[in-house]
């Protein structure tokens, strides 16, 4: 077994969908565009936090860790998640925001307290900043007893989550007979879009993953995706037969301005979504990720001839703290 010996707390109890996209399919003339919907998930709204967390839960429950700590911005989806998946197995969790307090209640703020979890602002700092904040936060706890357990910490970890979606989307197309050859993802944090790549890459040649930066630039996001696809072979025993750059494709051409900063093309793609198919995705991770995709369909880059699959990772909740951006 992959996971052998590797720590791990269901959280889902079954597969999330394949979608196809027939009348977007049909606008672009191409009948093989597929969505895989980690938006829908049992907890706390859904997002692909929830495949990461039951390796950082297992992980913290192994170390006997009686309590979380989740930082982030106060849009946060990890957050939101961290906080529904301590809910659901009955562990404290803190969350520490890098933000001021909003002065409305909205999207996942408004999730965060209804789950009733302990909530710090921090006020604005930069990614370095929080960080040592919460590894000072952590060793407090530690000075008063309690055993922390700091959520994102150990991105190997978290990578797992996606390796098992991979082995996922696989039998979900071989299933519904879908010659999938294309995925589509988004490029972050590291975790979600390594352990896709690590997955996808025991395959043989059978798959390419386009993956769409929406926050670091290209030669960052490759050493960080390289750092944890190593971790991951060590953590495993298991050196995949298709190295990363045999697998995987990084864009940062749809990124414009940065981080969180719409272009013309992401709006366009989220009321695209939302008026011809009724899917609903957010402007921070997914818009772009449409976006791209739908441009590397229009350039031929993926063929219309071959089947392609682009994950949504969830998010959904912030949308409702984006309606200025449609005004």
């Amino acid at each position: 077994m992959l996971f052998s010996g590797i720590p791990r707390i269901k959280l889902l109890e079954e597969a999330t969908p394949i979608q196809c996209l027939s009348n977007i399919g049909n606008i672009m003339d191409n009948n093989n565009i597929f969505v895989k919907r980690d938006d829908i998930m049992p907890i706390g709204m859904g997002g692909n936090k929830i495949r990461c967390l039951e390796f950082w839960l297992g992980d913290a429950i192994q170390r006997k860790c009686d309590i979380l700590l989740v930082a982030g911005a106060s849009v946060s989806n990890q957050c939101r998640l961290a906080a529904a998946a301590a809910a659901k197995i009955g562990m404290d969790c803190i969350i520490l925001h890098s933000s001021d307090e909003p002065k409305k209640l909205n999207g996942n703020s408004l999730l965060n307290r209804l789950m009733g979890v302990k909530t710090i602002f921090l006020g604005e700092m930069d990614e370095a900043s929080r960080k040592e904040y919460t590894l000072n936060y952590s060793e407090n706890l530690r000075k008063k007893g309690f055993k922390p357990y700091i959520i994102g910490e150990d991105l190997v970890t978290g990578a797992f989550g996606y390796v098992s979606s991979a082995l996922e989307l696989v039998y979900q197309a071989e299933r519904e007979n879908i010659d999938l050859k294309h995925v589509v993802i988004c490029g972050s944090e590291g975790p979600t879009e390594t352990g896709l790549i690590y997955g996808l890459s025991l395959f043989g040649n059978a798959f390419k993953v386009h993956v769409i930066s929406v926050e670091y630039e290209i030669s960052y996001l490759e050493k960080r995706i390289q750092k944890i696809f190593k971790g991951m072979c060590n953590k495993l025993d298991l050196v995949p037969p298709r190295k990363i750059e045999d697998v995987a494709v990084l864009y940062n051409d749809y990124i414009g301005e940065g981080y969180g900063k719409t272009t013309k093309e992401s709006l366009d793609a989220v009321k695209l979504l939302a008026q011809k198919e009724g899917i609903f995705i957010e402007n921070t991770y997914n818009s772009k990720v449409f976006a791209g995709m739908f441009d590397l369909i229009k350039k031929g880059i993926i063929p219309r001839s071959e089947a392609v699959c682009c994950y949504i990772t969830g998010g959904t909740p912030a949308l409702f703290n984006q309606a200025n951006l449609f005004d």
